[in-house]
């Protein structure tokens, strides 16, 4: 858990920020709340904190005299400030503090949220025994949550015109630079000093402690020439970032755009397991995508097959998944490495379909906290490992026919797949195997298909520019409309809303 400080001199604000979150949820504990600068400071004396959210005006002490104070006692805590509109001005000084953000009163519980949570993330991505890159500024945050598509654009533009900082060439990309000196503090600092001092770019350090780049060009060539210019330059200093990997994402005509070119840079950020090291991942980069993803199902189909037989030979698929993660280079970005981690415990997961989730929920919070290619691969193996275990005893249980049948769905399950067919197919009563298939495995034989397909269709949504209806199609759904309602009724969400997830 994260230690938070809260402090304002109206109480009724301090009781109602505890009360607006479930803090605990999210990994945040309120330690402690303070009236005054004064008392915060006596309080901070005897103990340590992660997070200090202040007021900025308050009685003797501001918050930003607070927050000065703070620096000196425990340099590594994250200021968040909360401030009135007629305030902004105060804003000005508070960027000189490395401030997190300012949230303005009332406090909206989504904009805290997601405060709380990017704090927490950055928290998440600082090794032990390693500095931060530097301190982390609202340029920072403000850049990082637009790229997510958590602000707009004129607030945006709002918060960056602190900074003098202003959007007004024709075309933009966003770039993502993972190199394998993240770690180390002043490496860091001073290839994102360089970058800046001899592109025309504004840079920011991603919660993931990768460098994102948004390069201004007059056209889309030029941009690919500065990317292309930057790799070079790297490539003459490898003393620098060492191993690295610019993933180049679409060159866009306006800021709103911005968020597309990253989510294309974090998608060709997922191809450095398959492309030589030292260079530019863009449109241009010979890979035949659509052949590693059709690799990348079949381990994926085949160790779900593996697991459904509790066989341990799935532990051995693991090891030789991360020999071929690390073929082509030694370094490869982890938040590369967490991404497929993370989506091949789904897809166990889903294709399982478990309604155990402890495993699975453990698996992934290990996931989120890993740090390290090795770790990755031990956790996946502890919970293939589990799953194992935790199958045997049903397969041994499970008869030949419901045993033939999943596996038959699991390869032909974007075709016309029914009871009545697999009745035929197995020579076997299509009512009498429905009911044999609920007992087994645990639902429906319509609910297991369809959420299997689901699954499928998740999994080109996020590694494929395939429109929704065609997705639709490629698992099994007939009828466009009925994808689209199942998709939302299942998942919770439209395919394109998932897609941006």
């Amino acid at each position: 858990m994260y230690k938070v400080l809260l402090v304002d001199d109206e109480p009724l604000i301090t009781i109602g920020l505890k009360a607006l979150l479930d803090w605990a949820d999210y990994g945040f504990e309120i330690v402690s709340t303070a009236e005054s600068g004064e008392e915060a400071l006596a309080y901070l004396k005897e103990n340590q904190i992660d997070i200090l959210v202040t007021d900025i005006m308050m009685g003797e002490m501001t918050g930003l005299e607070l927050i000065k104070e703070v620096k000196i006692l425990q340099p590594k805590v994250k200021c968040i400030v909360l401030t009135g509109y007629q305030e902004f001005g105060f804003i000005k000084q508070g960027l000189l503090l490395g401030i997190e953000n300012y949230l303005v009163k009332p406090v909206d519980e989504e904009e805290l949220l997601k405060t709380i949570r990017n704090v927490g993330d950055k928290l998440n991505a600082v090794t032990e025994g390693n500095q931060e890159q530097e301190p982390s500024t609202l340029m920072d945050n403000t850049l990082w949550r637009f790229l997510n598509g958590e602000i707009d654009k004129n607030d945006c533009l709002e918060r960056l015109s602190f900074y003098n900082i202003q959007f007004n060439q024709p075309y933009y990309n966003v770039s993502i630079l993972s190199f394998e000196n993240y770690h180390k503090a002043e490496i860091s600092k001073d290839i994102r000093k360089y970058i800046e001092e001899h592109y025309s770019v504004v840079c920011l350090y991603s919660p993931n402690q990768e460098i994102l780049i948004i390069f201004g060009g007059t056209s889309e060539e030029e941009l690919i020439l500065f990317n292309q210019s930057l790799v070079h330059d790297f490539n003459s200093e490898q003393s620098k970032p060492g191993i690295f990997y610019l993933s180049m994402g679409k060159p866009v005509k306006t800021v709103e755009d911005l968020e597309e070119s990253f989510a294309i840079a974090r998608e060709y950020s997922l191809l450095q397991l398959y492309s030589n090291p030292n260079v530019l991942i863009s449109e241009r980069l010979t890979i035949d995508k659509q052949e590693e993803i059709k690799k990348q199902q079949e381990f994926k189909d085949n160790i779900v097959k593996l697991l459904l037989k509790a066989d341990e030979e799935a532990l051995q698929m693991v090891d030789s998944y991360f020999q071929g993660i690390t073929s082509k280079s030694s370094f490869i970005s982890p938040q590369a490495v967490k991404k497929y981690t993370y989506d091949l415990i789904s897809y166990i997961h889903y294709s399982l379909q478990s309604d155990d989730l402890s495993y699975y929920t453990a698996a992934v919070e290990k996931v989120v906290y890993s740090k390290d290619i090795h770790q990755m691969m031990t956790i996946l193996k502890e919970y293939c490992r589990e799953l194992i275990l935790s199958i045997h005893n049903q397969v041994n249980m499970r008869s030949p026919i419901v045993q033939n049948v999943l596996d038959f769905i699991h390869v032909h399950y974007d075709q016309g797949v029914s009871l009545k067919t697999l009745g035929q197919q197995f020579h076997v009563n299509a009512i009498y195997l429905g009911q044999l298939f609920q007992k087994e495995v645990g639902v429906v034989f319509s609910e297991y298909l369809n959420r299997y397909r689901l699954e499928k269709a998740k999994e080109l949504l996020k590694t494929t520019h395939y429109r929704a209806g065609e997705i639709g199609k490629k698992v099994g759904y007939s009828d466009t409309t009925y994808f689209y309602k199942q998709f939302r009724k299942t998942v919770g969400a439209t395919p394109s809303e998932w897609r941006k997830i």
